[in-house]
């Protein structure tokens, strides 16, 4: 039987683990050759083709997860602390290949438009707000508003809204306490997988 992480699809945070082992690698054969790496030369050259199809992977897939259009999946606001912004980043974009429709503002917001009206819109018209929990986004106005407004529709619907993200150790918000989160601090790919599980759960008592 194959192991999970065989089967599972390849996340963002794979590619930039394996993007930073190549560029080591390859750091590596560009200074004076390292003893400890038996590697031919044709070995090296498929290490150097592998970074740039890395790249390019990674580079395709964030471009696709910005204009692309899905019809169907949850409307998924993510709120964040600018701070924290390569993290939402990365969830953004695998929310996307995940066939959902995430919310990030430097996605949605143009220049010239209004930043709190494209915010505000963004929230009411989201399935669900994730919320980022770090020691910046916890002591950001801005995040604490984007998610307790969801908050609030959560209690008077009775239907879950909010999904809780802990990026970075924290003190977790009062309201957010009786709530599982995601823990995304020692596995990124576990944490998603909680998050999506939730998502695909969940998306029937919202619609």
């Amino acid at each position: 039987m194959l192991p999970h992480d065989y089967i599972r699809a390849v996340t963002t945070d794979d590619l930039m683990k394996r993007r930073e082992e190549l560029h080591d690698l390859c750091g590596r054969f560009a200074r004076i050759r390292d003893p400890d790496l038996d590697v031919e030369p044709e070995e090296e050259d498929s290490f150097l083709r592998e970074l740039h199809y890395v790249d390019s992977t990674l580079v395709d897939r964030m471009i696709e997860a910005r204009y692309s259009n899905v019809e169907n999946g949850a409307s998924i606001f993510i709120s964040h602390s600018s701070e924290d912004k390569p993290f939402a980043r990365w969830v953004a974009t695998d929310l996307k290949a995940s066939g959902h429709k995430p919310w990030l503002d430097e996605w949605e917001i143009n220049v010239g438009e209004s930043i709190p009206a494209k915010i505000s819109l963004g929230v009411k018209e989201a399935d669900f707000v994730i919320v980022i929990l770090s020691e910046n986004s916890i002591n950001s106005n801005w995040v604490e508003r984007e998610w307790q407004n969801k908050y609030w529709d959560e209690v008077s619907s009775g239907n879950i809204h909010v999904l809780p993200v802990l990026y970075r150790d924290c003190e977790i918000p009062e309201l957010l306490k009786t709530k599982k989160y995601a823990d995304f601090r020692n596995s990124y790919n576990d944490g998603l997988e909680d998050v999506l599980s939730a998502i695909n759960h969940l998306v029937p008592s919202v619609e």
